[in-house]
């Protein structure tokens, strides 16, 4: 008479398969178009928060959104940021609305709802970012 049943190897081999499908399974999912959309919303807000931070500390600091990049610059030169300059190019297939923000020394800028569009993978994907008067800046 037989037991039936799963042998420890079958076992073992089994719970690998089923490791190596997920790992490539969530390795897909991680990068669809949402996921760089939400990357070039991300770097919109550090740029954002960035220009602000710089123009509590120097003066005529402008935040310009061309389609596809941000640039955080004084006097109309780009700021050095450890050893890159602005601007900084926003992810494949991410376009920005352009615009142009113009800080006080308080920080402080015209209020503006920034839109990001996904094209490509990320078509029809969007991400939206506000920026208040105060010149505090987030996801909307």
């Amino acid at each position: 008479m037989r037991n039936q049943g799963f042998t420890l190897v079958e076992l073992v081999t089994v719970i690998i398969l089923v490791g190596i499908l997920s790992v490539v399974l969530l390795t897909r999912l991680s990068s669809t178009g949402a996921t760089t959309v939400q990357s070039g919303r991300d770097d919109l807000i550090a740029a954002l928060f960035f220009a602000q931070q710089q123009a509590m500390m120097r003066s005529n600091i402008t935040l310009v959104l061309t389609a596809n990049s941000v640039s955080v610059n004084e006097n109309n030169i780009p700021i050095k940021v450890s050893s890159d300059f602005y601007p900084l190019t926003m992810p494949a297939g991410v376009t920005l609305t352009p615009a142009t923000l113009t800080y006080d020394k308080l920080g402080r800028t015209a209020a503006t709802d920034i839109t990001l569009t996904g094209s490509g993978n990320s078509s029809g994907v969007t991400a939206n970012v506000r920026v208040e008067a105060s010149g505090y800046a987030f996801a909307n």
